[in-house]
């Protein structure tokens, strides 16, 4: 069968999604933290919260008391180290090579929206040129919104010029898929990412949800 549902273009999250990033992500907050003689966070943690982006890793490992100003220092200390380290235990979640191969075979464009910042998304991309030969990259800062803002979306059909309606959106996070809804866009919740235990990808919402990067393969009903 071949991609009865007239999947155009495929579109993912980064972080959760496409790249193991967390141990990284984990590592810069954990490096402040046994600076600064505090508990250090769990790899749980870490895997639960690492979709939610930097403040969040710091609020989770100096809590919620700090002042703006000191959360400023600690961001901007997090993401100088993250940068030092940002792929040294990263690697393509199992499967990803296989399913973006797949997708070439059916002609099937594929690319990446996601909140990271336009400068870690560039280094870290220069590490994957699978990932990096993408049809679009678009960042959390190329416009001025970022998800659960459709707007980056709606870019990316754009620069691609496939319509919202043939296009699928894979992330990791609540706001991805609040994102590709507010599109117009098929959503699937990537189950295997950086799920919160709060808040299970079972509650989201999505068209679809998929426990390892090949499912998408068996939703597109397209011949691996």
């Amino acid at each position: 069968m071949n991609n009865p549902m007239n999947i155009k273009a495929v579109l993912f999250d980064l972080d959760g999604t496409l790249l193991d990033t967390a141990r990284d992500l984990g590592g810069a907050a954990n490096r402040l933290l046994a600076r600064d003689n505090q508990p250090l966070l769990s790899d749980d943690v870490i895997y639960q919260t690492a979709s939610q982006g930097s403040l969040a890793l710091i609020k989770a490992g100096y809590g919620v008391e700090l002042t703006t100003e000191h959360y400023t220092r600690l961001r901007r200390e997090f993401l100088e180290n993250y940068t030092a380290h940002i792929n040294e235990h990263t690697a393509l979640f199992d499967g990803v090579n296989h399913l973006l191969d797949t997708l070439d075979k059916h002609n099937i464009v594929w690319g990446i929206v996601t909140n990271k910042p336009t400068l870690y998304t560039t280094q870290l991309l220069a590490h994957y040129p699978r990932l990096s030969n993408c049809a679009i990259v678009i960042c959390g800062d190329t416009l001025d919104v970022a998800k659960p803002s459709p707007a980056p979306l709606l870019l990316a059909a754009q620069k691609i010029n496939v319509s919202p309606v043939q296009i699928m959106y894979v992330g990791d996070a609540r706001t991805d898929i609040e994102a590709s809804k507010a599109a117009n866009m098929k959503s699937v919740a990537a189950n295997y990412g950086y799920i919160p235990a709060n808040d299970p990808a079972q509650t989201w919402n999505s068209d679809h949800i998929i426990d390892r990067s090949s499912d998408l393969c068996h939703i597109l009903a397209i011949a691996e």
